[in-house]
């Protein structure tokens, strides 16, 4: 190297340095977006199935390289990160737009909580209930324990109805609670042969008009339950499709999936994600506590078709890596 290389600016010593900069700088860009285009793959492979929660990271990152690529003045490289970020962009910032009816009453009021086990503590989950003058309840992974110290966390006053049942040590269990006249409706349905755990179906007499609540727990993708979990999301696909489209219908609970996933943004399609609809970003319900990892991914949502949003939100209580999700909704045709 002469003299007057070594004194220039380490950027601009070419050319083997820029063309390894180039170089670089194109790696990270097939990278991620590899990364990214893993959402449009409708795959049961694991690997697969955990890069589709990659999405936030991939725009972040895109973001990133262009604000690099720029500072380093390698311009004809900004062209193909530019259109990465632009399909990026066009996939995130949807969400960060409400699209809510913040005027409009109120009818229904729905929480949806995975327990974890059990082990969320009651009295939290029961003071957020209260909070946010909760309707209906739809509480996963419950056994008798907690079920017990729900109802003696107050619940027992709050709720008049309930459906489900809950389940000893174990994950499966799932009941709906209410404070309107509710109809169970579950009956033998194949759509529910995919997931060992309870998902009941009610219909909710919310001031005279009939919502129908269908509660959710997908089998999580974990290696060798990916096909079922994938068949989940599909059974809950064809239960949409197969409700009358006149009536208001719900689905709730813990999706085990988000929208970098195939199979979940098919059980999505033609139904308001509510935490979407408010506009809240990148919403992350998982894992909340007791992980490594810091919270990165929605795997709990509120489906609705027939309803407008008015409000959602979430809140974290101690005992469960999920955090609990809700939404207020103005009913179509209801008395209040």
């Amino acid at each position: 190297m002469t003299g007057t290389e070594r004194h220039r600016p380490w950027w601009r010593r070419r050319p083997v340095r820029a063309a390894g900069t180039d170089l670089g700088i194109a790696v990270v860009l097939v990278g991620l977006v590899a990364v990214g285009a893993a959402r449009w793959v409708d795959s049961t492979a694991q690997p697969v199935v955990i890069l589709q929660t990659g999405g936030p990271f991939v725009a972040i990152g895109l973001l990133l390289l262009l604000v690099a690529t720029a500072l380093l003045r390698r311009w004809w490289l900004l062209l193909p990160i530019g259109a990465a970020v632009a399909v990026a962009a066009s996939i995130a910032l949807p969400g960060w737009f409400a699209h809510t009816s913040p005027d409009a009453p109120r009818d229904l009021t729905v929480m949806a909580a995975n327990l974890s086990y059990g082990r969320a503590d009651p009295d939290q989950v029961a003071d957020a209930v209260r909070a946010r003058l909760v309707d209906v309840l739809v509480a996963t992974e419950i056994t008798p324990d907690a079920l017990a110290a729900l109802e003696g966390a107050g619940l027992d006053g709050w709720f008049i109805e309930q459906v489900g049942e809950p389940r000893p040590d174990s994950s499966t269990g799932t009941v709906i609670f209410s404070r309107f006249p509710l109809t169970e409706t579950t009956g033998d349905d194949p759509v529910d042969a995919h997931t060992p755990s309870l998902q009941p179906e009610v219909v909710v007499d919310v001031s005279g008009t009939s919502v129908r609540v269908k509660a959710v727990h997908v089998t999580a993708p974990l290696s060798g339950d990916t096909q079922e979990w994938r068949a989940g999301l599909r059974a809950l696909a064809t239960w949409r499709d197969r409700q009358d489209p006149d009536e208001p219908l719900l689905l709730a609970g813990d999706f085990n999936a988000g929208p970098g996933h195939p199979s979940f943004r098919h059980a999505a399609a033609g139904l308001d994600d509510a935490h979407q609809v408010a506009g809240l970003g990148w919403v992350r319900t998982w894992p909340v506590v007791g992980r490594r990892l810091p919270p990165y991914i929605q795997l709990d949502h509120l489906l609705s078709r027939g309803l407008r949003v008015v409000e959602a939100g979430q809140v974290a209580v101690h005992g469960t890596d999920h955090a609990i999700v809700w939404a207020a909704y103005a009913v179509p045709g209801s008395d209040s």
